[in-house]
C-alpha cells in the first residue's frame, strides 16, 4: 500500500490556523481513523501542535533539509505502520520558492497530495501586511508596491509546485464562504483529505482563530520595535485580546484602502487568476473570486480613526489597571 502524504501549504490568512487547531484538537480521533499528524519537529507525539511552520522554516535554512524531512517522514511512517495518511500543514510553504524541492524524494515514494487555499488578493495583501509585515514596517504602500503582482500570485505559486507535484495531485480551493463545503473551511479541508469519520464526532475550535485587529490598533503600533521583536511576535495582540476581548478585532467591512485602490490591485492579478480558474477549477462559474462591491466596505475618516485610537488606549490602560488590582 502506498502511503498518502497530504501537505496543506496554506496560504496564510485563509483559515490555516483554524485547520491547524482542528488537527491538534482531534489528533486522537484522526489517529484512530488511520491519519497521523506529526508534531512541529516531524515526530510522533500524543499532543501535536497541528502546524509545521517553524519546522519547515528550520529545514529551509539547511542545505540537507530535504534529507532531514525524508528521514523524519520515514520514521513517522515506520512508527505508525497501520496509518494510511500523514498530514502536514504549514502556511509558509505556498509562497516559498524553495519549498517544493524538499518533497522531491517523498513524491517518488508516497502518494503526495498538495492542498492550497487561495484568497482574493486585495484582502490577502491587507491581511498579510497586518499579520507579519506591519510589525517591522510603518508604511503599507511602500511595502505593497514591492509586493503587488508577486505576493498572492497563485499561478506563480502553483507553477512552482508543479515542478514536483503533478497538477492532478494539487487541490486548489477558493477561500470564500459560499465556495467552501458547508461554508466552513475546516469541513472543506476534511473532505479534501478524504476523512470518512462523521464531522460531528470531532471537536471544533472555539472562537476566532488568529484574528486581525482594527485599523486604529494597527496604525498605533505598526513598526514599533519596543513591541514586536520580529514578524512572528504576537504577544502584544494576545495582550489586547486578553484585556479587551474582541472589541478591537477587525470586522469584515472595515477597509484601510479605497475601492479604487482595491480594484487597481486586483487588476494586477486578473490574468493569473484566470489561469488558475481555467486549469484548476474549470467547473467554477464566473471568475475565480467574487468581485468586490464598494458597498461591501466601511471607510473610517481620519478624525474617527484618531478618536478610535484614543478610545483603545484609554480602554487598554483601564483594563490593565483593573486586572492588576484583582
Amino acid at each position: 500500500m502506498t502511503r498518502k502524504l497530504i501537505v496543506h501549504i496554506g496560504a496564510n490568512k485563509t483559515g490555516s490556523s483554524a485547520i491547524q487547531r482542528f488537527l491538534a484538537l482531534n489528533c486522537g480521533l484522526l489517529r484512530a481513523s488511520g491519519i497521523v499528524v506529526p508534531d512541529n519537529e516531524f515526530s510522533l507525539s500524543d499532543r501535536p501542535q497541528g502546524f509545521h511552520v517553524f519546522g519547515f522554516e528550520k529545514l529551509l535554512r539547511q542545505a540537507d533539509g530535504r534529507v532531514q524531512l525524508e528521514q523524519a517522514i520515514d520514521r513517522v511512517a515506520d512508527a505508525a505502520a497501520d496509518a494510511s495518511t500523514i498530514i502536514l500543514s504549514a502556511e509558509n510553504l505556498a509562497a516559498n520558492g524553495n519549498a517544493p524541492a524538499l518533497f522531491k524524494g517523498l513524491a517518488e515514494r508516497f502518494d503526495l497530495q498538495v492542498i492550497l487555499y487561495v484568497r482574493r488578493q486585495d484582502e490577502y495583501l491587507l491581511s498579510t501586511w497586518q499579520q507579519w509585515y506591519s510589525k517591522i514596517g510603518t508604511d503599507f504602500w511602500a511595502w505593497a508596491i514591492s509586493a503587488i503582482g508577486g505576493l498572492g500570485n497563485w499561478q506563480r505559486y502553483l507553477e512552482n509546485w508543479e515542478s514536483v507535484v503533478p497538477p492532478d495531485r494539487i487541490c486548489v480551493r477558493v477561500f470564500e464562504r459560499q465556495k467552501l463545503d458547508g461554508a466552513d473551511v475546516i469541513r472543506d479541508f476534511c473532505n479534501r483529505c478524504g476523512i470518512s469519520r462523521p464531522f460531528e464526532e470531532f471537536a471544533y475550535p472555539d472562537g476566532t482563530i488568529n484574528p486581525s485587529f482594527s485599523e486604529a490598533v494597527m496604525d498605533l503600533v505598526k513598526g514599533n520595535k519596543l513591541i514586536f521583536k520580529d514578524v512572528h511576535d504576537n504577544d502584544f495582540y494576545n495582550l489586547v485580546l486578553e484585556a479587551t476581548g474582541h472589541r478591537y478585532v477587525k470586522n469584515g467591512r472595515q477597509s484601510a484602502i479605497t475601492f479604487a485602490q482595491r480594484q487597481a490591485i486586483l487588476g494586477k492579478y486578473a490574468s493569473s487568476n484566470r489561469w488558475v480558474r481555467e486549469k484548476y477549477l474549470p467547473g467554477l462559474e464566473g471568475e475565480l473570486f467574487s468581485a468586490p462591491e464598494e458597498s461591501d466596505y466601511d471607510y473610517l475618516a481620519p478624525d474617527a480613526l484618531q478618536a478610535q485610537k484614543l478610545e483603545f488606549l484609554t480602554t487598554l490602560l483601564y483594563r490593565l489597571h483593573k486586572k492588576g488590582n484583582t
